[in-house]
């Protein structure tokens, strides 16, 4: 908006202005009072004396205006201590923490629209989100968790990586994850590693995109591959070795950033809490350290130790040497908690040689800069989006004053914290938009193997490297035969008790909530040989406890009629809530090396 002789906005209906605050730019910059002028999601104005006539006014007077922080890691389904997801409470940790922008690294390309629809609705309020496409190797991190092959796409050659990328690009993904680096700090045995060629493909095909790559890598050898292959940023902090001059002129050369989520790796054993950042967990979070340090201190064992002081070395000489370091956390691993883990990354930074300002300046414009967006947001200047915080004291001189959050506004909007904090603290889950269920579910006439509720089946398995595999198809597709059912087969995996099993979400991505109310149960057309099971999973209920019930087919198809009665769960005092469901699955056990199949059709409520 231009700017009258007397430094006068001109007016606007909607313009607020943020008045008298020490204004810390985010370039690492001193912080000189001043006032700033937003009109809808961007700043429009910063300097002395600014007016609008009609804008509302916050006086800011006495406290430091900040650009709002980042997370460059995050995995926002995981709540860091034993608990149901809950992406509402996840959010709203950031919230209240000042974190306007936060990476989600735990979705897969089916959750990315109606995460965009409930956030950018408001019906659930959130940070800005990065949201993640995962790529790994076969064999490797990330694929072993069970979570099924579409969780986290595999590639293996630069052949393989394009096509992978040609399926995950029409998501719109805001970000690539790779787990690049398969070494398991020691713990375990080492898992595949991607090469420079695979990794090089992805960076084309995303940098083409204009869409930024972070890898997992951990140590020397995956830290030369991925800064060679191109890519934005190392995530995690290199463990094994010392960097050398020669990794350090690699990653500057190719502009290749460090993203050491120090957090995550810190010893836990006499890990303390400045007030500030204790005043902010959540109550399950606080008792849980609690109970840690009520209990005898553990020895930190020599590997981890020994790895922590090089992960600390190394951020001293990457900063020494000029090579960007943004903030990451991993947030979602146990005791590395949603949104003030952040803030303690931040601290972390001052700890090992940056100034307050410097270690802000890395949570908030490096960090921008590192997703490609530095033009858009992380500074506060004209044209940037109006992502602010508002925090007592002075954060860029006394660095622990940054958990004092008084106000945070997320592109120009202001966030209510009062009931942020309400929601946080209490038990019930986050409301989240539920669809109201017609009877079919999946009856084989869905579009482009999609299901009747225009949902995509996926499959997954028992975790472990040895796991399991499934496949399924539906015979006739390529002829465009419709209504013929799905045809289930599985490779059991070496586990003791291998399973694998298909996911049928009953809304996109298995994210919103589907009400199945005023049915009966679940019937459908099995034919197969012997027992299996039908689980849902719910809302607020983790998978150890979700509802299920047995079913069994022979070699002819028949059809079976489960009642909701029938169906139970371990979990103590667990209800099947029918207005909170997200996916039916139908799952398969069998021998370890062995073989099971079941083709399924006409599922649907009754």
């Amino acid at each position: 908006m231009p700017l009258k002789a007397d430094g006068k906005a001109s007016p606007a209906q909607g313009d607020m202005l943020i008045r008298g605050g020490r204004v810390f730019d985010g370039t690492g910059s001193a912080a000189t009072v001043a006032d700033i002028l937003v009109r809808g999601d961007r700043i429009v104005a910063v300097g002395p004396r600014l007016s609008a006539k009609g804008a509302r006014v916050i006086d800011a007077r006495g406290l430091t205006v900040l650009p709002g922080f980042h997370d460059l890691h995050t995995h926002l389904r995981s709540p860091a201590f034993s608990a149901p997801d809950d992406l509402g409470k996840a959010y709203a940790e950031y919230l209240l923490s000042g974190i306007t922008t936060a990476n989600d690294f735990s979705v897969s390309g089916e959750m990315l629209a109606p995460i965009r629809e409930m956030t950018g609705s408001g019906a659930v309020a959130a940070p800005n989100l990065e949201l993640a496409i995962r790529m790994g190797v076969p064999g490797g991190h990330g694929t072993e968790y069970g979570w099924g092959n579409f969780f986290t796409m595999k590639a293996a050659t630069p052949r393989a990586a394009h096509l992978a990328m040609a399926k995950a690009l029409p998501y719109r993904p805001d970000v690539i994850k790779v787990f690049a680096d398969g070494w398991r700090y020691g713990r375990s045995p080492s898992l595949n590693s991607m090469d420079e060629p695979t990794l090089a493909a992805i960076v084309k095909d995303a940098h083409a995109a204009n869409i930024p790559v972070i890898t997992h890598t951990v140590t020397m050898e995956g830290a030369r591959i991925a800064a060679a292959a191109g890519v934005d940023a190392l995530g995690h902090g290199i463990g094994d070795a010392l960097v050398d001059d020669e990794l350090i002129a690699l990653m500057k050369r190719n502009g290749t950033a460090y993203v050491p989520t120090l957090v995550v790796y810190e010893p836990q054993q006499d890990r303390s809490f400045v007030p500030g950042e204790w005043r902010s967990l959540r109550p399950p979070e606080r008792a849980r350290e609690e109970a840690r340090m009520a209990a005898p201190i553990e020895a930190i064992p020599p590997l981890e130790a020994k790895r922590w002081q090089i992960m600390q070395e190394n951020v001293r000489r990457l900063k020494a040497a000029g090579v960007r370091i943004g903030i990451g956390t991993d947030a979602g691993i146990g005791g590395v908690y949603h949104g003030t883990s952040a803030l303690r990354e931040i601290r972390w930074l001052a700890r090992l040689g940056f100034t307050p300002a410097e270690a802000l300046a890395a949570g908030t414009s490096v960090s921008a800069g590192i997703l490609r967006a530095g033009e858009a947001h992380g500074r506060i200047a004209p044209g940037q989006r109006a992502d602010l915080v508002l925090t007592g004291g002075r954060p860029d001189e006394r660095i622990d004053d940054i958990h004092d959050v008084r106000r945070v506004f997320v592109a120009g909007r202001d966030m209510a914290l009062t009931p942020l904090r309400t929601l946080v603290t209490g038990d019930a889950p986050t409301p989240l938009p539920v669809t109201k269920m017609a009877g079919p579910i999946e009856t084989g006439r869905g579009p482009a193997g999609r299901t009747d509720l225009d949902t995509l089946p996926v499959e997954s398995t028992e975790p472990g490297v040895d796991h399991s595999h499934l496949d399924h198809v539906r015979p006739g597709a390529e002829t465009g035969e419709a209504g013929r059912p799905l045809f289930l087969v599985a490779q059991m995996g070496a586990a003791p008790r291998p399973f694998a099993q298909l996911i049928l979400p009953l809304t996109r991505g298995a994210v919103q909530l589907a009400d199945a109310r005023g049915f009966t149960g679940i019937a459908f057309d099995a034919r197969g040989a012997g027992a299996y099971q039908m689980l849902f999973d719910s809302y607020a209920i983790q998978p150890g406890g979700w509802f299920r019930a047995g079913f069994e087919a022979g070699p002819k198809s028949r059809e079976i009629r489960i009642p909701f009665a029938a169906f139970a769960s371990t979990g103590k005092d667990a209800v099947l809530d029918l207005e909170k469901l997200r996916a039916l699955i139908v799952r398969l056990d069998g021998e370890p090396g062995g073989k099971a199949w079941l083709e399924i059709g006409n599922v649907r409520f009754y």
